[in-house]
């Protein structure tokens, strides 16, 4: 049964080692897609509600104002469960988590 699993990554350099790691394994070149997650620009009105909720909870001490976004999201088409579990395993191994 073909379908796209998908997995979040912290870091471009992993998603990057996945993707390569999965090509190198015999996957499509077509059937593996990378995609950075661009932060979006802060607007006057964005940039003044985020500094008003900052201050509403002051939180530096465990980050919880600064949450860590993951960079990149790598999806693989897969044909089978077995690929799917191959894709998973290589993907896990540099770090990607379910999106």
């Amino acid at each position: 049964m073909p379908n796209t699993i998908y997995r979040n990554f912290r870091q471009i350099a992993d998603a990057e080692g996945a993707r390569s790691a999965l090509l190198a394994e015999g996957f499509a070149n077509s059937a593996v897609q990378l995609n950075l997650h661009e932060a979006r620009p802060l607007t006057t009105t964005t940039s003044a509600v985020q500094h008003i909720m900052d201050s509403l909870t002051p939180d530096d001490v465990d980050n919880t104002d600064k949450p860590d976004r993951p960079a990149a999201l790598l999806s693989v088409d897969v044909d089978d469960d077995a690929q799917r579990d191959q894709a998973d395993r290589i993907m896990s191994r540099f770090g990607g988590q379910e999106a």
